[in-house]
C-alpha cells in the first residue's frame, strides 16, 4: 500500500511542477501575434511617410519650375522729339491694350503692364508665364499736362506725346494807360430826427423875435 502511494503521488508532482507553464502559455501567445502585427504597422507607417516625402519633393519642383516662368521684365523707351512734341515709347508689344495702364497726377506720368500666358506641353503639363512693369516719368517744365495724349501703334509699341506749353516771356500786349478823375471832397450830413427839427424851428423863430424886439 506504502508503494502504490508513493506511485501515484509522483505524477501528481510532476503535475504540479510543470503547471504554471502550461497556464501561462495561452496566455503568451497573444502577446506574440500582437507585437507582430504592431511591427507590421510600423513598417506601413515608415512605407507611408516615404511616399510623403517623395510627393513633396515632386511638388517642390513643380513649384521651383513654375516660378522660374514668373519675371519682371523690364520695358525698354524711348524719349523723341518733334518740334513742339515730346514723345516717350515704350515696347509694349507683349501687352494688349487690356492689360496696359497709364495714369497721371498732376505732371507725373505712371504706366504699368500685366501679362499672364498659360502653356501646355505634350504630356498634359501646365505652365503659366508672368510679365509685370511700372514706370514712372515726370514731366518737364515746359510741357503742358493738359496735352498729353497716348497710342498704340500697329507694332503693339506704346506713344506716349505732349505739347510744349506757350512762353510766358513770347506773349506781348500793349496797356491802356487812363486818367483818374479828380477826388471831390463830400459834406457828410448828419441825419436829423423830429424832436431836433422841432427845437431848431423854435430856437430860430425865438430868435428873430427877439432880433424884432431889439429893432
Amino acid at each position: 500500500m506504502l508503494c502504490s502511494h508513493r506511485l501515484q503521488s509522483s505524477p501528481s508532482t510532476f503535475m504540479d511542477f510543470y503547471w504554471p507553464v502550461r497556464r501561462l502559455w495561452p496566455a503568451v501567445r497573444p502577446l506574440i501575434y500582437q507585437q507582430d502585427l504592431l511591427q507590421r504597422n510600423l513598417q506601413e507607417l515608415l512605407h507611408s511617410l516615404e511616399l510623403m516625402d517623395k510627393l513633396q519633393h515632386n511638388i517642390l519642383e513643380e513649384t521651383e519650375s513654375l516660378q522660374s516662368d514668373v519675371a519682371v521684365k523690364p520695358v525698354s523707351y524711348q524719349v523723341e522729339k518733334e518740334g513742339e512734341l515730346i514723345g516717350l515709347t515704350l515696347d509694349t508689344q507683349d501687352f494688349s491694350p487690356e492689360e496696359l495702364s497709364v495714369r497721371q497726377v498732376g505732371r507725373r506720368l505712371r504706366i504699368s503692364g500685366r501679362t499672364e500666358k498659360k502653356q501646355e506641353d505634350q504630356k498634359g503639363c501646365s505652365s503659366c508665364t508672368h510679365q509685370e512693369f511700372r514706370r514712372e516719368f515726370d514731366l518737364p517744365e515746359d510741357l503742358n499736362p493738359e496735352a498729353v495724349s497716348c497710342y498704340l501703334d500697329p507694332e503693339g509699341r506704346l506713344h506716349i506725346q505732349a505739347a510744349r506749353a506757350p512762353c510766358i516771356e513770347e506773349a506781348e500786349r500793349e496797356l491802356t494807360i487812363t486818367k483818374r478823375p479828380e477826388e471831390k471832397t463830400q459834406q457828410s450830413v448828419c441825419p436829423h430826427t423830429g424832436d431836433d427839427i422841432s427845437t431848431e424851428t423854435h430856437n430860430s423863430s425865438q430868435t428873430c423875435a427877439e432880433n424884432m424886439d431889439s429893432c
